[in-house]
């Protein structure tokens, strides 16, 4: 081996190969030879495609990975809220519009997850978010004030937001004979308003970008390169690429998706 290798490893994911992962991290696909398993030994003599949860050691010199999990929603939170990493007046922030808390929920949102009913909400048939609705008391949660002061609930309900929008994602692509999977790790060309972009795909900017425009939001832009923008006209491609590339796993969220 003729390079090192930092402190973080590359979990595969389904559908990656080895002359991606080298594309990314050493900017040639023919260097796939070079990528070593744990033990120290190449992947030669196996087949190219490997099985979900396999790790790599680490890519040389890339910055594979921004950070964990958790360093994924303190970014999140910092940039929703405006307020500094550790603040815990993050989750009592509501903006102009309604949007509530650290991560700047919304009527829809907390409906889908379970934490609210309304019948007019913002985007059917309200101009902002009102909070004029019933709180269902999943959780304790019985008011927007508790909402509010409730930090253990907010960061457990951005991962049911998660579980959600991965697996209405998911579900959406595989309509269309396709899947996350077989995004996860590609680089692919946008059009962002005449601009053109290329941004890695990774689960973490997918999640983030949902959180966002939403699932469908997302699955548009995989599937048509169809990009978006929300009201104070933040891009999801500015999303997707700003949060991605942090280390981040179905199991960071996916047991949240009996929400």
């Amino acid at each position: 081996m003729d390079c090192q290798f930092s402190s973080l490893p590359y979990t595969i994911k389904t559908g990656n190969i080895l002359d991606i992962i080298a594309q990314q991290g050493l900017a040639s696909d023919s260097r796939w030879t070079e990528i070593m398993k744990p033990d120290d030994t190449s992947f030669i003599q196996e087949a190219k495609r490997l099985q979900e949860g396999q790790k790599s050691p680490p890519l040389p010199g890339t910055g594979l990975s921004k950070g964990s999990f958790l360093d994924l929603l303190e970014a999140l939170g910092v940039s929703a809220s405006g307020l500094p990493k550790g603040d815990l007046n993050q989750y009592q922030v509501e903006n102009v519009l309604g949007f509530i808390g650290k991560y700047q929920f919304g009527e829809s949102l907390l409906i889908d997850l379970g934490y609210y009913k309304a019948t007019i909400y913002y985007g059917h048939g309200a101009t902002k978010n009102y909070w004029q609705g019933i709180w269902t008391r999943k959780n304790g949660i019985d008011s927007k004030s508790k909402f509010l002061h409730s930090p253990d609930i907010q960061e457990e309900a951005i991962r049911e937001a998660f579980a959600l929008n991965w697996k209405l994602i998911d579900e959406t692509l595989n309509g269309q004979g396709t899947s996350i999977d077989n995004y996860l790790g590609q680089q692919k060309i946008f059009d962002d308003r005449g601009v053109s972009k290329t941004i890695t795909i990774t689960l973490s900017g997918i999640l983030a970008g949902a959180h966002l425009r939403g699932p469908y939001g997302v699955a548009n832009l995989l599937l048509r390169n169809r990009g978006s923008h929300d009201e104070f006209s933040t891009s999801i491609l500015r999303y997707i690429d700003e949060y991605g590339g942090y280390d981040t796993t179905l199991e960071d969220f996916i047991r949240y998706s009996g929400c």
